[in-house]
């Protein structure tokens, strides 16, 4: 069955704030700009000697015309870590994590983070201000960046809990023919609803939420026993979730309290 997980979360968000004080744990080790594509590669270095789970990077960037634009850059890869749960004996895991490995960054390795920018570009400047660990902690010095890492990771567990409580109870009722199909359009109805409001904090991930209608989609077209296919999907969930619900309460180790 296709896959169609949400394996890491990439969110720019605007800033206004001073510039946030560089950790020592995970660095921007250099970056490059090509200005034919418009297009700045980070080069990030884990330098601690811990796995890491995520991070936060505070971004400033100074143009030719003299504008400059603050904005930071969050990357979380724990949805990877739920993903290789879910698909553990499955015919598929070895290839998977041939391709993904265990899901964290190790000490001493390199990611690159692709930023897009203006044309114009003069100066550029990332400092790596949030850092979470395998091990639940997490170090910082911009503390607005790491509730809203903290925020995410809540509302991705709370909205997977949200969808298997929808398709529990659309496996409940034992006339659905498609229950698949019917938990889909209600999942499918919350994002609408929630998109269509004001909100002020992060209570919903809607694209976990669409990577679940896809694959219930994928499950009512395709799956011959349908309601077989659909518990066993609820079951996998049901282990992502406790796999990712430990990495939401980060503890802070370091950093301004």
């Amino acid at each position: 069955m296709k896959r169609t997980f949400l394996l890491a979360a990439v969110l720019l968000f605007s800033a206004h704030h001073a510039r946030s004080a560089p950790l020592e744990s995970v660095v921007v080790e250099s970056w490059n700009y090509d200005p034919q594509t418009n297009m700045v590669t980070l080069h990030i270095v884990n330098t601690s000697h811990k796995d890491v789970t995520g991070y936060n990077i505070s971004i400033k960037e100074t143009y030719a015309d003299g504008h400059i634009d603050n904005h930071e850059l969050m990357s979380d890869f724990v949805g990877k870590l739920k993903f290789l749960q879910e698909i553990k004996g499955t015919a598929d895991e070895a290839r998977i994590r041939k391709e993904l490995g265990d899901g964290l960054f190790h000490p001493g390795e390199t990611r690159n983070e692709l930023v897009g920018v203006q044309p114009g570009l003069k100066d550029f400047q990332a400092v790596v201000d949030v850092v979470a660990y395998a091990d639940q902690t997490s170090e910082a010095t911009n503390s607005d960046g790491l509730q809203r890492l903290v925020d995410h990771r809540h509302a991705e567990v709370a909205s997977t809990q949200m969808a298997d409580e929808i398709i529990k109870a659309a496996l409940a009722d034992p006339n659905d023919a498609d229950p698949a199909a019917t938990a889909a359009a209600k999942i499918q109805d919350r994002i609408t609803t929630w998109k269509a409001q004001r909100h002020t904090t992060l209570d919903l991930e809607t694209g976990t939420l669409r990577g679940v209608v896809n694959e219930l989609k994928e499950i009512s077209l395709h799956s011959n026993n349908k309601r077989d296919a659909l518990s066993q999907y609820v079951a996998k969930s049901e282990q992502g979730i406790t796999t990712l619900s430990p990495h939401a309460d980060l503890k802070k180790t370091a950093g301004p309290q």
